[in-house]
């Protein structure tokens, strides 16, 4: 589970900013957190869902693009030719001491009991600083101390073959990634754990719902009951697979592939027919992508990835989660995560979103609740929990909305 996620000189986020999901000490709404036992025995409370609100413009994509970019760099940096930049890096640019300066990125998190911290900071040429500290029994141990590029700490918790991994470790790809390809089993458990946060900068992931409804039959039929439960009235799906000659992708796109030397007799596109029932009980096809709305599509897009998220236990972070849907169909999502019958392993939910009906005490605990607003051109995020709030009194929507926890727009 994901305790906090640090972002420095990204885009619009000049300062540290950090977002917190470990719970406070009050115990209200006791099904929005799940309580994780450590391996030393302790246990901790974790959040299961976090809502992030703001004016347009305030930075709010811009945190969860700073969590994509940094999975991107860890799962792609060893793939990286020499002499090419770290890709997806870019620094705070409305400051003369930032612009030059490296992003830094840091997660805190827990796996099977452990508490793992990684981060490494890093520049568009290469990287700059990494370290990783894990937890077991309760003192920091060292897995990954890398200083200025090149320079390399004692690692004494890292077993294996280090001189290795750190000579392969090109100067604009991550040590993690590169010991990983090469084999490191103590590593690759962290790795493993960075992966189950599942990033979604623009909700919906068409192709994804469709390889989970291929895999199994029980599979495409949970997608099928999320989709029925949301009253879209489709009564069934097809998922099949077209060549790229076959599919209505754009010309462009096909003109560009038959560039590269690609084969558009052998590129295979996800198609999806949808079954609907006439009045007079006959079963029409559409075709998904042309006849559908763009609120259906979005929940199928969503349906494979948050079906899978609450079953296996991992993060899942959207931008604009209420884009063409309903503020009913978006409540429901939500409260899936907070639901334990639904959520038995500890899923986590992080959005962002303008939905303001969602904004009140039955559904949100105030350390749930985040607002991103512009400080001298910088993303500032701080939580409602800062705010005095009083419980089953004050109407957390109309509070925000008059500005009195500001991260609203000023309209001249």
């Amino acid at each position: 589970m994901l305790l906090e996620f640090s972002v420095t000189n990204f885009r619009s986020i000049k300062d540290k900013q950090t977002l917190r999901l470990l719970k406070t000490k009050k115990n209200e709404l006791t099904n929005n957190f799940t309580t994780i036992t450590l391996s030393t025995g302790k246990t901790l409370d974790v959040l299961n869902s976090a809502v992030i609100y703001g004016a347009n413009a305030s930075g709010k994509s811009n945190l969860v693009l700073a969590l994509w970019s940094m999975l991107n760099i860890i799962r792609g940096s060893f793939g990286y030719q020499p002499n090419t930049g770290v890709k997806n890096i870019e620094p705070f640019l409305l400051a003369k001491e930032s612009k030059n300066q490296p992003t830094e990125f840091e997660l805190d998190l827990i796996d099977n009991g452990v508490r793992y911290v990684y981060g490494f900071s890093a520049t568009e040429d290469k990287i700059i600083d990494e370290w990783l500290y894990q937890y077991p029994k309760g003192s920091p141990q060292n897995l990954i101390d890398r200083q200025s590029t090149s320079q390399w700490g004692t690692m004494s918790a890292l077993k294996g073959k280090k001189k290795t991994w750190q000579e392969n470790t090109k100067d604009n790809s991550l040590f993690l990634s590169t010991a990983v390809q090469f084999n490191s089993e103590s590593l690759q458990v962290v790795f493993s754990a960075v992966q189950k946060l599942t990033g979604m900068f623009e909700a919906g992931d068409f192709d994804f719902t469709c390889y989970q409804a291929n895999v199994s039959k029980e599979s495409a039929q949970e997608i099928l009951d999320l989709m029925q439960a949301f009253d879209v009235g489709i009564e069934n799906f097809v998922v099949s697979k077209e060549t790229a000659e076959e599919s209505k992708i754009p010309d462009e796109m096909k003109e560009i592939l038959v560039k590269k030397g690609e084969d558009l007799s052998k590129i295979k596109f996800f198609k999806v027919e949808s079954q609907h029932v006439s009045d007079d009980g006959d079963v029409v096809p559409f075709n998904f992508k042309e006849q559908e709305s763009e609120g259906t599509q979005k929940l199928f897009g969503l349906a494979g990835p948050w079906l899978r998220v609450l079953a296996k236990g991992y993060c899942l972070v959207v931008d604009e989660l209420h884009n063409s849907l309903h503020p009913k169909l978006v409540a429901y999502l939500v409260s899936m995560f907070h639901n334990p019958e639904i959520n038995k392993h500890g899923a986590q939910l992080i959005f962002v979103t303008h939905e303001t009906s969602l904004l009140n005490q039955d559904t949100f605990r105030k350390d749930q609740v985040w607002f991103c607003e512009k400080e001298n051109n910088a993303t500032e995020l701080f939580s409602l929990a800062d705010f005095k709030v009083r419980k089953g009194v004050d109407n957390l929507e109309s509070a925000y909305l008059s500005g009195r926890y500001g991260a609203v727009p000023y309209l001249k």
